[in-house]
């Protein structure tokens, strides 16, 4: 007995040594990445983490009905597309067609009032803000200066940095995307308490333009730029000028850091699978909706073009040019017709082909790790699914 209380309390000061260890040492982000996964039985963030994290509230204070088609309903999913959604464990699947809601079903006890996040999606709305800047003149265009905004890109190879290689993923600033390091910066920016104060410990290190590597620190940096260039939060600014223009029926969130009140940019938007849908229509209608352009149409174009530079990934083929990426928005081709998309974590998707009036949401916990044509090959299995489903509606 005596044995195993000296162990136990061992144990104990060894733990309490970690911690100590874990706050002198700058990592204190790790307990609360514990906190939210491996503590809980998960090994990253979820989509319902939600309640774990401080948030901004985005009121849906103009909401407007989706219509809803005429076959809604009458078409159910097939045994393979089933299996499918069991194997990624999706919570809801949603198919629009002509500005109307043909197809949704929801899993897990989920329905059209559920909040989940979006990971990376946020990052096309954080896109679309930039595009609002401009069009009110905070901003006065996608090649100003990044220094004009941050002083501390004002010399060296951070002068050459724009607004546009944040866009585009092209800043040259080896931030690092990695979720599975626990001290990398994405475990900092995503569970750490500073976001900004962990953003400006990095430098441009390549020359801007000449790469496309994905990573979500270009994306903090934008949020720094609006919140300079308007003197407002990027919650407040996308309530004012996305949120309720665009009808959204419920209130969104968004993940802030501990410290400032920063959000998170690149990560931790919380709305309804209805909602997402309500962005992407913004986007299919060139961000105009009804008598109001909401993002200037010119804007929405570049975000859907692709970059066209050099992939200087180290995992990818070398002097393979970027037709995958646009302005924080993923582009794709299926059949022949061009579709574009906001991609998050774990497989949340709102892809859009203007050709066939469609738009697909797909909200769940799983992904596949294969990728085809630089997109995870489930993306255009839901996209096939809502041709199918809209072919059965004719």
């Amino acid at each position: 007995m005596r044995i195993l209380k000296l162990i136990l309390k061992s144990l104990l000061v060894l733990i309490v040594l970690a911690i100590v260890g874990l706050y002198v040492s700058g990592n204190g982000h790790v307990l609360k990445g514990l906190r939210s996964t491996y503590l809980i039985g998960r090994s990253m963030p979820d989509i319902d983490d939600k309640d774990y994290f401080e948030t901004s509230t985005i009121k849906a204070d103009k909401p407007e009905p989706w219509g809803i088609h005429k076959r809604y309903g009458f078409i159910s999913l097939n045994p393979e597309e089933e299996q499918l959604h069991e194997q990624y464990k999706s919570t809801a699947f949603l198919v629009i067609h002509k500005d109307s809601i043909l197809f949704e079903k929801y899993w897990e006890g989920t329905d059209e009032t559920t909040v989940t996040n979006s990971f990376s999606m946020a990052k096309s709305m954080t896109g679309s803000l930039i595009g609002v800047a401009i069009r009110e003149g905070y901003i006065q265009s996608v090649d100003q200066k990044v220094g004009d905004f941050l002083p501390e890109f004002k010399e060296g190879k951070g002068a050459e940095l724009t607004i546009k290689h944040l866009l585009q993923m092209a800043s040259g600033i080896p931030f690092g995307e990695s979720y599975g390091n626990p001290f990398g910066f994405m475990a900092r920016a995503y569970f750490g308490g500073d976001l900004v104060e962990e953003t400006m410990k990095f430098s441009v290190t390549t020359t801007p333009g000449e790469g496309w590597v994905y990573e979500g620190g270009n994306t903090i940096l934008l949020g720094m730029i609006l919140k300079k260039a308007t003197g407002r939060t990027v919650s407040e600014y996308f309530h004012q000028k996305i949120w309720s223009c665009i009808g959204a029926e419920n209130d969104a969130y968004w993940n802030l850091d501990n410290y400032k009140g920063m959000e998170k940019v690149f990560s931790g938007f919380y709305a309804t699978a209805r909602d997402f849908a309500k962005f992407g229509k913004l986007y299919e209608h060139n961000g105009i909706l009804g008598p109001d352009t909401i993002v200037p149409p010119a804007f929405v174009k570049e975000s859907i073009t692709p970059g066209m530079m050099v992939d200087i990934t180290p995992e990818k083929s070398q002097n393979e040019k970027n037709y995958w990426y646009g302005y924080q928005t993923w582009l794709g081709e299926y059949k022949g017709h061009d579709y574009f998309s906001f991609r998050g974590l774990r497989g949340q998707y709102v892809i859009i082909i203007p050709e066939l009036e469609m738009i697909v949401v797909r909200i769940g916990h799983l992904q596949s790790n294969e990728r085809l044509r630089h997109m995870p090959i489930d993306l255009e299995e839901y996209v096939a699914m809502g041709e199918r489903i809209i072919d059965a509606a004719k």
